[in-house]
């Protein structure tokens, strides 16, 4: 019986009653064409429920074979699943990987009597697991395989893969993403797509040959795209991977090249917005004494209703320009001082 209420318990996602201190993502592309996968979450003590939903496929829509700007191709299936729970107390780093005291967490199987257990519950776009813990033990660590996410070109091989649902309320995420061999070739680029906050790393070598990429992020609550191309030579074995006839790499170039510009771009209008943002306030707070000058009220609610504009421009563009949150009282202020120099 308390195997089978177990069982209904972990059919659905698990609330944590633990902050998760670190989210350690490290990913390696296979010779096969697929993605080796090591996840850790250390959390700030003990705890026994956590779910996490790890994706195979970005959009549910199949990828027709031809377009080589599609926004991310899927992979084919997550395999080799395994669960563990360990102790990370004293470190957060890539080499807790390799650690051997690590403890294995069995699917949940009723003609079993384990305690510690885990659900692999799929959906269109992957699978949740829920895990189940009685023990000591602040990190979980999920090793899975996403298999079949390179596309061979004519020309090079490409990634174009998304991290998905990673806002699981981690203090930080670190993204490692390692290709088969060092290369010093042309054709190997990277691309990560993410917020403009986090930190970026290419990985070289001692003989200054390219590995990959390690990325950082604070409190990440968006998606990360990882999109490279890579010489065929890194790829052994396509025979399951998709294929185009597309020589792709000037293309796929471009198109990066244009959403730098066009974030550029981007980047420069929210900087001019600011700066008149800011010109308006200091024009709005030296106005204010028309408000002293001219009693009517309806210019006083005017000014008070421009003034809460202002601060709501503040907010959408997350500015955060903290004296602008104030500037309304500036009216509020001269309207009383009005009031009380009259009454005088």
């Amino acid at each position: 019986m308390k195997k089978i209420l177990l069982l209904i318990v972990l059919l659905i996602p698990l609330k944590v009653n633990a902050k998760i201190n670190a989210h350690l993502i490290d990913a390696e592309l296979e010779i096969a064409g697929g993605l080796r996968v090591k996840e850790l979450i250390v959390f700030d003590k003990n705890t026994s429920d956590f779910s996490r939903t790890i994706n195979h496929k970005v959009i549910e829509e199949v990828w027709d074979n031809k377009s080589y700007n599609k926004s991310i191709y899927n992979g084919y299936s997550i395999e080799n699943l395994k669960v563990y729970a360990l102790d990370s107390s004293n470190e957060i780093d890539f080499s807790v990987f390799s650690k051997e005291e690590k403890i294995e967490i069995k699917k949940l199987d009723l003609k079993n009597t384990e305690k510690n257990l885990y659900t692999n519950i799929k959906n269109k776009l992957g699978s949740t697991i829920n895990i189940h813990y009685e023990g000591d033990n602040n990190a979980f660590l999920l090793e899975y395989v996403i298999t079949n996410i390179v596309v061979v070109h004519e020309d090079v091989l490409e990634v174009n893969y998304a991290f998905k649902n990673l806002n699981i309320g981690a203090l930080k995420t670190y993204i490692r993403f390692i290709i088969p061999y060092p290369t010093t070739s042309d054709e190997y680029n990277f691309f990560l797509h993410g917020p403009s906050s986090g930190k970026l790393q290419e990985l070289v070598s001692s003989n200054n040959e390219k590995l990959g990429l390690i990325s950082e992020f604070d409190n990440l609550k968006n998606d990360i795209n990882i999109r490279m191309t890579l010489p065929k030579e890194q790829v052994g074995i396509d025979v399951y991977l998709n294929k185009t006839n597309l020589k792709a790499l000037d293309k796929i170039l471009e198109s990066e090249n244009n959403k730098v510009k066009k974030i550029e771009n981007n980047e420069k209008v929210l900087k001019y917005i600011k700066y008149t943002l800011v010109i308006v306030s200091v024009f709005y707070v030296l106005g204010s004494v028309i408000i002293y000058k001219y009693s009517l009220n309806s210019i006083f609610y005017l000014y008070v209703f421009l003034g809460l504009i202002i601060s709501i421009f503040n907010v959408i563009f997350r500015y955060n320009i903290i004296y602008i949150y104030f500037i309304v009282i500036i009216p509020i202020i001269v309207k009383l001082i009005h009031l009380y120099s009259k009454k005088r």
